[in-house]
């Protein structure tokens, strides 16, 4: 596959990869830190209230941003795109914080079931209107292919949230007072204040607030008319992961659990384990916002050859790198995972959820084209459809056999909509995807690279010049580097 390095998708890719890659280690070692400082039940609590924040974000800003990146993308300036955008996307945010603060009591007891959410809802909701404003000002970036905006605004979010959360702590630990969850939400209000004082600056910066009036309300038209199904498919699709997030905790009571045990798992899945396999999405994600834009200002050229070699080069990317990682972690990820965390139970979740990350990555990229395609509908029924596979484990085999029931629903949805998404996807372009250059290359290459760190590990373990975890990491940094070498040298890479 023959790189072109002036090419803006693969700039901005490259661009929001690294910032991503970068956002991602200081958001482990944040994890880590909050891990030793709240405990895993704290996460747990912290992971309760995170469905609520994704039913504001999809009211408020999935459509709207989506929308703003799409038209901007096929405009010159795209001022007004921002604009309209905003006049959408801010009134909601504000009501919706007004709406959380207000039903904070009811949403914690009645819809979370527990209670003790109700203080970190109030605290939550302060951020809605930040949040909407930066994702609207990146939305419009994405679409003018400007990566390096929206790149800096999520590395300054990390950092301003990471110190607001270490000073908070060093300040209560100090006064002797027991550090709790509602650390985290202040160091997440920090970042999107942060993050939205950025973004106005560049705005300022750049002289993006120029706009007609008249052109803006005709845009704001456009976008409601775009942008209201996907905001309630998005709703929707986000109103059943909340269902979801609630019923795990519930039903891992029914197996036998008590509320601590539950809490404690729910946070070790998600607060952990997830976010330790879902690392290397930093590639695969940046590759998929900067699809979006890219295939829809190739499908208003009638581009198609374009979006073809798009798509290919864009699926041999993710299923090499899940394959990467699926290795990484059974042989490495696991071991490492559960050493940082200081928690057996990441280890035995990880060798299962390593599985997904192929699944993951392709279905991530795979559901930006049909967005950029415009098939904004059909992304959202197979992502009910997929939620509706995890809900069906969790109520018929959660109380059965407990979290191990979730965990393989977890991974039969993924591979359900990965191939949803891919099968519509071949049926309008007629992809021809070669599997010997697509799956079987790669994982030679893979097992021989994991073979060959193998061998080192033995010599440094016999040495024992470092500690095992640390043996095990420059192991895996091998084994990688050793696999990307091999595919990309390949004579059959090199044709893709």
């Amino acid at each position: 596959m023959k790189i072109n390095i002036k090419n803006t998708l693969i700039k901005g890719t490259m661009i929001l990869t690294l910032a991503g890659i970068l956002s991602r280690i200081l958001g482990f070692f944040y994890r880590i830190y909050l891990t030793r400082t709240i405990g895993a039940e704290g996460i747990g609590l912290f992971q309760l209230i995170t469905p609520v924040m994704g039913i504001v974000f999809a009211l408020c800003s999935s459509g709207v941003q989506t929308g703003i990146s799409k038209f901007a993308a096929t405009s010159k300036k795209g001022t007004e795109w921002l604009i309209a955008g905003l006049l959408i996307s801010l009134p909601l945010s504000i009501l919706s914080a007004i709406t959380v603060y207000i039903g904070a009591d009811y949403i914690s007891s009645h819809i979370l079931l527990n209670p003790e959410c109700s203080n970190l809802l109030r605290i939550m909701a302060v951020s809605f209107p930040f949040s909407a404003f930066h994702n609207c000002i990146n939305g419009f970036y994405y679409g003018k292919k400007c990566a390096i905006v929206p790149a800096f605004s999520q590395l300054f979010e990390q950092l301003i949230r990471i110190g607001v959360v270490f000073l908070y702590a060093d300040y209560c630990l100090k006064l002797n007072i027991h550090v709790t969850v509602t650390c985290a939400i202040y160091g997440n209000i920090a970042g999107e204040l942060a993050s939205c004082l950025f973004c106005i600056i560049v705005l300022v910066i750049h002289k993006h607030f120029i706009f007609s009036i008249k052109k803006t309300f005709l845009h704001t038209q456009t976008i409601l008319k775009f942008s209201t199904p996907l905001t309630f498919n998005k709703l929707l699709m986000h109103l059943l992961q909340s269902g979801e997030a609630i019923l795990i905790p519930a039903q891992l009571l029914a197996f036998g659990h008590n509320q601590a045990e539950a809490l404690s798992i729910y946070g070790v899945l998600n607060g952990m384990v997830l976010p330790l396999i879902l690392f290397p999405c930093a590639i695969t994600n940046s590759l998929s916002v900067m699809l979006l834009p890219e295939i829809s200002h190739a499908q208003a050229h009638e581009d198609e050859r374009m979006i073809i070699r798009t798509i290919k080069s864009s699926v041999y990317l993710c299923v090499i790198m899940g394959i990467i990682s699926t290795l990484l972690f059974i042989f490495y990820g696991a071991s490492i995972g559960s050493a940082i965390f200081d928690e057996p139970l990441v280890y035995t979740f990880s060798l299962v959820i390593a599985w997904l990350c192929p699944f993951v990555y392709l279905t991530t990229t795979l559901g930006s084209v049909l967005n950029g395609l415009g098939f904004t509908t059909t992304t959202c029924i197979h992502n009910i459809l997929c939620i509706i596979i995890r809900i069906t484990a969790l109520i018929l085999f959660v109380p059965k056999y407990g979290i191990t029931g979730y965990l393989i629903g977890l991974l039969c949805a993924q591979i359900f909509i990965c191939f949803a998404h891919y099968i519509k996807i071949s049926r309008m372009f007629s992809l021809s995807l070669n599997t010997y250059d697509l799956i079987l290359i790669p994982l030679l290459y893979c097992l021989i690279a994991v073979g060959m760190s193998l061998i080192v590990y033995d010599i440094l373990c016999y040495f024992n010049i470092f500690s095992l975890t640390i043996t095990q990491c420059i192991c895996a940094c091998i084994a990688g580097l050793i696999a990307l070498i091999l595919i990309y040298h390949s004579k059959k890479y090199k044709k893709l």
